[in-house]
């Protein structure tokens, strides 16, 4: 099964300032299309159509108008999904610094992992990948971990 994580934000940001951001931050190849190119994963960024918007202000508090989606690939080796895995936190770090706003990460479209609102970003301390890969540990100090509530669950 494929592993992907869905960073679900309200941001009113053109994509095409995304995809430069995530393109800097990934340190990525890019494509014609805007998916970013890392050593196994890639980086999906849309903007939702206004009249498609996703309300889930009752499950989430904000209205979803972007989605980045990370996928890891299959047959990465463990080194290099640990290594995807602290560049997508790096960059979850950065896109809620340099957006705001609120959002989510979400585990394969159901699990919240990471939760951010204009009060701070914090990472769901049930999430083992939190705790058990190395490169990712230190990128956490200074942000809160607490168990998340899960809307989609």
């Amino acid at each position: 099964m494929a592993v992907e994580y869905d960073l679900e934000s309200d941001t009113q940001a053109e994509i095409t300032e995304i995809r430069a951001f995530l393109e800097t931050a990934l340190g990525g190849d890019p494509s014609p299309d805007g998916t970013v190119f890392c050593q196994g994963m890639y980086v999906m960024s849309t903007r939702i159509a206004p009249d498609e918007e996703r309300s889930t202000a009752e499950l989430t508090g904000f209205t979803h108008r972007i989605t980045v989606t990370f996928r890891f690939a299959n047959l990465a080796t463990p080194d290099v999904r640990d290594r995807n895995t602290a560049l997508m936190v790096k960059s979850v770090i950065a896109f809620s610094e340099r957006f705001g706003g609120s959002g989510l990460l979400l585990f394969n479209g159901e699990r919240a992992v990471a939760q951010w609102t204009p009060d701070g970003l914090v990472f769901d301390s049930g999430w083992e990948d939190w705790t058990e890969v190395a490169a990712v540990i230190p990128l956490l100090a200074g942000h809160t971990m607490r168990a998340l509530p899960q809307p989609f669950l």
